[in-house]
């Protein structure tokens, strides 16, 4: 059976993780605004460790939700529910997770509309390039637009 120290304890490691997590998205935007491909790479991959173990985290706490007899709830029906005392326990802590998942998403969207903005980019030079590598002449030596389409790298199914 868990007790209140667990459910703060596991609430606490929920806000831990999400401000680690939230530097994680931090290096992976700055890498993405520097083109530094390989730093980008290196920081989904902790991005994708960060998910199970955020997964784990969250297992936990509805698990001790549950033997607290919270399950389902959310932050604000516990805090409906429970003493003075332990409101006033609860409380900052629920406040400052919530700020860290707000912060934490401010920087993955950032984090994600740079890459996007980036392929697209990518996407452009290749189109370019592309269209520059099949243009045809005709006979007085002027270029014409190729017949062909265009493929970008990002309409190939893996």
């Amino acid at each position: 059976m868990h007790s209140l120290d667990d459910f703060k304890a596991v609430v606490g490691d929920l806000i831990t993780f999400l401000e680690d997590f939230d530097k994680t998205e931090r290096e992976k935007l700055d890498a993405v605004q520097r083109n530094l491909v390989t730093f980008v790479e290196e920081a989904m991959k902790k991005e994708q460790a960060g998910i199970l173990r955020l997964r784990g985290l969250d297992k936990k706490r509805e698990s001790i939700q549950k033997d607290l007899g919270w399950e389902g709830m959310s932050f604000q029906q516990i805090l409906s529910q429970v003493n003075d005392v332990e409101r006033a326990q609860l409380k900052p802590l629920f406040d400052k997770l919530s700020n860290s998942v707000r912060q934490f998403n401010d920087t993955k969207d950032s984090a994600q509309k740079a890459l996007e903005i980036n392929l697209h980019h990518i996407n452009t030079l290749l189109a370019k390039k592309s269209a520059e590598e099949n243009n045809a002449y005709n006979s007085k030596g002027n270029a014409q637009e190729s017949k062909k389409t265009t493929r970008h790298f990002t309409d190939t199914k893996i």
